[in-house]
């Protein structure tokens, strides 16, 4: 049996590309098992979205801080955060290069039609919890040393994970 050349382009790219996809999967799961834990407190969230599926819509009050910090452009960037008790982020003041305290991170942000955005909008969940989600009060990140963010879980007021 012979294989044409473009058949064989054809497999070694879909190889290709299965093997980058794998390597992110895998890249997501060393994250969400050995990243720093950071804290963030929700902002309201829209109630309509708990009862139109099994998930929440998210928004963060950090958020806030950082719109007063900048100029709103679309733009990607870093936001330095001191880690208070229970991994709780407070925001300290846009990354411009400056060194890090040994209890501070890097967090990326996005800047997208004027809203500031961080790792997820979004988090979705089991088919009858919403009552149970409805009551969280905190986010919590896996973060990397490059400030990349990855939603591990809801908290409630108590930091006790949902």
């Amino acid at each position: 049996m012979t294989f044409s050349k473009s058949a064989i382009g054809v497999t070694l790219s879909a190889l290709a590309i299965l093997a980058l996809v794998n390597f992110s999967i895998y890249q997501q799961e060393q994250q969400l098992a050995n990243g720093d834990i950071v804290v963030f407190q929700l902002a309201p969230v829209d109630p309509r979205s708990l009862m139109q599926g099994d998930y929440m819509a998210l928004n963060y009050q950090i958020t806030n801080q950082i719109n007063l910090a900048n100029d709103l452009e679309n733009h990607d960037g870093l936001f330095i955060v001191t880690l208070a008790q229970h991994q709780l982020a407070q925001f300290e003041a846009l990354y411009q290069g400056q060194t890090l305290q040994p209890n501070q991170q890097l967090i990326q942000y996005r800047v997208r039609s004027g809203r500031v955005k961080l790792a997820s909008n979004a988090f979705f969940f089991e088919e009858g919890r919403a009552e149970e989600f409805a009551k969280a009060k905190y986010g919590e990140f896996r973060v990397n040393p490059a400030g990349k963010l990855l939603l591990s879980n809801m908290l409630d007021k108590d930091f006790k994970r949902i």
